[in-house]
């Protein structure tokens, strides 16, 4: 399906296979289908024309596909600019290629306005795993931020090949100062995003050494808990073991005949007991 024209010489599209037919009817034979595959920027020069294709970052929305000739312009997109989008490049567009230079850059610029607003809702992310870290939220964003800042990187190496590269078809000279303003808004959101990755990074990092403090400690609780039980084990089993020797049954045991040998044993499982209790504590088990 074919919609209004915004200018004289470039028809828009917001169905491939009407975008595809319009190119062949007009001589050339394009496989339009494999470059809607690509998830990345692509540009390709040939002698009478220029393909470029440029995607927004939502996944639902596809790609941005241009075709340009010195005669024409054809554009597939679901939300392509407005008419009244090319009134402050009036001048331009009555030069050669005016009409494809202004088309791209305002393609472009949609593209980094879409960039930036996604760049937003991931801001935004960081401050609810600020607040409240989850691993899952974290992994998700973290995702999407490499994914975002893989998709500034290409789109910044695409708008610097255009401008440095002799392409009739994009006369960037025209209008070099919004290419300018282009390359500069799209380098500095690749600067904040990763920016924001790593603070992202420094959040997981923060998180998980105040974890692993935190387990330290209690590991360090639990071997205080263990050694406090482990003297008092070794403090009561003296009395035990005494008391068990006593405790047995044979015919012969002279010490039953002597009158002080039970307050004796009494005497000395108190002592035993009260050295075992000054050890542990000289070695902090206590």
């Amino acid at each position: 399906m074919q919609t209004a024209s915004l200018r004289p010489g470039v028809q828009i599209f917001d169905d491939v296979v009407a975008f595809s037919k319009a190119v062949g009817e007009a001589g050339y034979a394009i496989d339009f289908q494999s470059i809607m595959q690509l998830n990345t920027g692509f540009l390709q020069s040939a002698e009478k024309y220029l393909i470029l294709n440029i995607k927004d970052y939502e996944n639902d929305d596809p790609n941005n596909l241009l075709f340009m000739t010195e005669e024409k312009a054809f554009l597939y997109s679901k939300s392509p600019p407005r008419a009244e989008a090319f009134n402050p490049f009036e001048k331009v567009c009555n030069k050669p290629y005016g009409r494809s230079t202004v088309l791209a850059y305002l393609i472009l610029n949609k593209a980094v306005v879409s960039y930036k607003k996604r760049l937003e809702v991931l801001i935004n992310g960081i401050k609810e795993i600020e607040q409240s870290y989850d691993a899952k939220k974290y992994r998700e964003l973290a995702l999407e931020f490499s994914r975002l800042y893989d998709r500034l990187e290409d789109f910044d190496d695409l708008v610097l090949r255009l401008e440095e590269s002799p392409l009739k078809e994009v006369e960037t000279r025209y209008i070099s100062f919004d290419y300018s303003v282009l390359i500069a808004e799209g380098r500095g959101l690749l600067d904040r995003c990763r920016n924001r990755f790593n603070m992202l990074k420094d959040i997981a990092r923060d998180h998980e050494i105040m974890v692993t403090t935190e387990l330290n400690k209690r590991i360090e609780r639990l071997n205080e808990v263990v050694k406090k039980l482990t003297a008092l084990t070794v403090v009561l089993m003296i009395p035990n073991v005494i008391a068990g020797h006593f405790g047995m049954n044979f015919r012969s045991m002279p010490e039953l005949e002597i009158p002080w040998a039970y307050p004796a044993v009494i005497i000395f499982q108190i002592i035993i007991s009260t050295l075992a209790i000054i050890v542990f504590r000289k070695i902090k088990w206590l």
